[in-house]
């Protein structure tokens, strides 16, 4: 596989036509390898257009998913950045050339050893990684500027929304494991939680995630 080649038309073919048009965000597509945060046996996978398999029931998002989600936040530069579910690390790699710091927590303690690996090996120095259960938000560096969030959540918990900044926002993936929507939630001028549908996607449902009660009848 031509790896340049390969990068290039995901950019092209993919992102772009997704309504990607960040030219930061392209930036650090076009030179992060992405090649080298999916697992060996999937190499051959890292450019296309699919979720590719990353062990224990998880996946990475396809690319042009990712890139939205990561558009949404409108990252300058100056932000500290939560990411819930690191993953692979590719994710925190990217997060890491479009804000000041990532935080980025996950479940999964052989995620959180590989990702710190690549990262560091790959040389980002603003990114830390930490083995934690972040279900319901993680407090330790709040608040947070921007949150992103991988896996499924039923609903956006309270003690996420309050470890935003004043003009912060999260991107995460909200509803049921049959119907997920990429969604955009943030405070508006009068202090009221406004939710906005992205794009609907597949992904895994969050570990430990409380659930809403459901009535049986």
């Amino acid at each position: 596989m031509n790896i340049e080649k390969a990068r290039f038309n995901m950019i092209e073919q993919q992102i772009k036509p997704w309504k990607v048009f960040d030219e930061r965000l392209l930036g650090a597509m076009a030179t992060i390898p992405r090649e080298q945060f999916v697992p060996e046996e999937h190499r051959n996978l890292a450019y296309a257009d699919i979720n590719v398999p990353l062990g224990h029931n998880q996946s990475m998002l396809a690319p042009r998913e990712l890139a939205r989600m990561i558009q949404a936040l409108e990252l300058t530069g100056e932000e500290k950045v939560l990411e819930i579910g690191c993953g692979s690390g590719y994710a925190s790699a990217l997060l890491s050339k479009l804000s000041r710091k990532v935080y980025s927590v996950d479940i999964i303690g052989d995620f959180v050893k590989s990702s710190q690996k690549r990262l560091k090996k790959l040389a980002f120095t603003n990114v830390e990684i930490e083995e934690v259960d972040a279900a319901e938000g993680w407090l330790a560096h709040a608040p947070y500027d921007a949150i992103i969030v991988t896996s499924l959540l039923p609903q956006l918990p309270e003690s996420m929304k309050r470890s935003l900044s004043a003009n912060g926002r999260i991107v995460a993936i909200l509803g049921t494991p049959e119907q997920q929507t990429v969604t955009k939630c943030q405070l508006d001028d009068n202090n009221e939680w406004c939710y906005e549908a992205l794009f609907p996607t597949k992904a895994a449902p969050m570990i430990n995630a409380e659930q809403p009660n459901r009535f049986e009848f």
